[in-house]
């Protein structure tokens, strides 16, 4: 796992968690996700960030961005057991795909994806503005398929594909 990369703020950070969560039912079942003014979010999940600051484990930086400090590499060294090794590689693979994009960018593919998440949005509608911009964008750094791109745009992948192309 890439686990010194910074994540890159309190966005990325609920949000990849989110994903995460959905993927491996022990962290589902302790995150408590809810909607919330952008999408889903846990409670839990902030307070675990703020202790793992206050224990010297992670670094705030400016902008919000979290980075693992030396003592958070050695303690994460000695919980590796808590997921096998195929959840330390989706866990890789949610951070490397959250990492590619702007945080519009990840609202709109949380929105997309996890409707029931959106009924607090202060965010939704302007997201769905700029969906179809925001999906060729994803599309083009080569992180979702073209279908998946085209879902995300809300239209058809032909139309996507002539939108690509002006």
């Amino acid at each position: 796992m890439n686990d010194e990369k910074p994540v890159k703020g309190k966005v990325a950070f609920q949000k990849e968690m989110f994903l995460i969560s959905n993927y491996i039912d022990k962290v589902n079942e302790w995150a408590e996700f809810g909607p919330h003014f952008l999408g889903p979010y846990s409670e839990i999940s902030e307070a675990s960030m703020d202790n793992l600051i206050s224990m010297g484990l992670v670094e705030k930086k400016e902008g919000y961005t979290y980075k693992i400090t030396s003592s958070g590499i050695r303690v994460l060294g000695l919980k590796q057991d808590l997921f096998s090794s195929e959840e330390k590689e989706a866990i890789a693979d949610f951070k490397k795909f959250i990492d590619n994009l702007t945080d519009d960018e990840i609202l709109l593919f949380i929105y997309a994806s996890h409707p029931d998440f959106t009924i607090e949005s202060v965010k939704y509608r302007a997201i769905m503005r700029t969906r179809v911009k925001d999906s060729i964008s994803i599309y083009k750094k080569g992180v979702v398929s073209l279908e998946k791109a085209a879902f995300l745009a809300g239209i058809n992948i032909e139309t996507l594909l002539d939108l690509q192309e002006e």
